[in-house]
């Protein structure tokens, strides 16, 4: 597991993981991210964030990167969102950044292991999709997928740093 404050871990438990169960329980059952939920959600871990930035200096240029990362994947999300919403829902699109946040701040071997395990995971799961329902343009709910992206990424870490060289 990577080295990751213990402020970030409890941001993670404590704020980022019940809201985002709310959220993959009701995108599970009614193929719908509430507006209200992600704002929750987003507010709430970025307030954790702050105050880990505030008790823990040594964290602020870490944060920064990843608030700017958020802002720009976010942005990258809700245009695909508009210019293709068969590909990516504008529900999925607006939990991008804070899913994005939390995993570059827990490290960036995080965020490549988060990106890797949504995309396989995703994609595994609509290949099993299209398999049952014989149809290629079946939906499934990418939410709870994505959700979990920052607890993908910190099973994934040691795997990511090993392929770069890392020990």
């Amino acid at each position: 597991m990577p080295d990751v404050s213990p402020a970030l871990i409890a941001v993670l438990l404590v704020v980022y993981l019940p809201p985002a169960a709310v959220l993959s329980w009701i995108d599970a059952s009614e193929h719908r991210l509430p507006n209200r939920w992600v704002a929750v959600l987003t507010g709430a871990v970025s307030a954790g964030m702050l105050l880990s930035a505030l008790l823990a200096p040594s964290l602020r240029a870490d944060l920064r990167i990843a608030a700017i990362l958020a802002l720009v994947l976010g942005l990258g999300a809700i245009v695909v969102a508009l210019a293709a919403p068969s590909l990516l829902g504008m529900g999925d699109a607006k939990t991008v950044p804070v899913v994005v946040l939390m995993s570059t701040a827990l490290g960036g071997e995080v965020l490549i292991a988060a990106l890797l395990g949504i995309a396989l995971l995703g994609g595994g799961l609509g290949m099993v999709v299209m398999a049952v329902s014989r149809r290629a343009g079946a939906r499934f709910a990418l939410g709870p997928v994505l959700l979990s992206g920052p607890f993908l990424g910190l099973l994934g870490a040691p795997l990511v740093r090993a392929a770069l060289g890392g020990a």
